[in-house]
């Protein structure tokens, strides 16, 4: 485990980060599994557990919300 949660939770942050500023605007959950070949749900759950640790903050029902603190 690192600062960032597991494995999987610190490909996906890495990830939300490089989307978002490839595009200049937050990835969807869904492009975030795509990229790192996890279901949307699982990507849904891990995003959750970092936004609980503060590592990634996410405005509530609004879509490509997520973003990085780092």
């Amino acid at each position: 485990m690192t600062a960032y949660g597991t494995d999987s939770q610190r490909r996906i942050a890495q990830v939300l980060r490089e989307l978002t500023d490839e595009a200049g605007y937050p990835p969807s959950i869904r492009e975030i599994a795509e990229a790192v070949a996890l279901s949307a749900s699982t990507v849904a759950y891990h995003l959750q557990a970092l936004e609980r640790r503060g590592l990634v903050t996410h405005a509530p029902n609004r879509s490509r919300s997520y973003q990085v603190r780092w």
